[in-house]
């Protein structure tokens, strides 16, 4: 499933290094870089545990290694209306609203959005 995704958008990676993928029995745990041709990096982590529950951060930095934007759902900023789902903006890390987020979302979202 994970290397289809990343097949998908293979007019956008140039390579990729899955550092951890394990699955057991409905949970998982994928932790993942991938770099764009244009000198960005995706650095993923995504969990799901036995328990149906799930914690997630996708972080989009430039070819500096500054933020673009991180999405994660770490239940740290509770002023936001989609709390705990949230994303980072910027070297300053503004925080805004964000929906629930996956590999291919984000992969989608970068592609339509490679020029930020």
């Amino acid at each position: 499933m994970i290397l289809d995704i990343l097949h998908k958008f293979h007019d956008l990676i140039q390579s990729y290094n899955i550092q951890k993928f394990r699955i057991v029995g409905n949970s998982y745990e994928i932790v993942l870089q991938i770099q764009f041709v244009q000198g960005r990096t995706l650095h993923v982590r995504d969990y799901l545990f036995s328990d149906g529950s799930r914690k997630y951060s996708f972080h989009w930095q430039d070819s500096l290694n500054q933020c673009k934007l991180r999405w994660d759902n770490a239940p740290h900023h509770q002023d936001t209306n989609t709390f705990p789902f949230h994303k980072h903006i910027g070297k300053d890390e503004e925080i805004e609203d964000s929906d629930i987020m996956n590999l291919e979302t984000i992969l989608e979202y970068i592609r339509n959005n490679i020029h930020l």
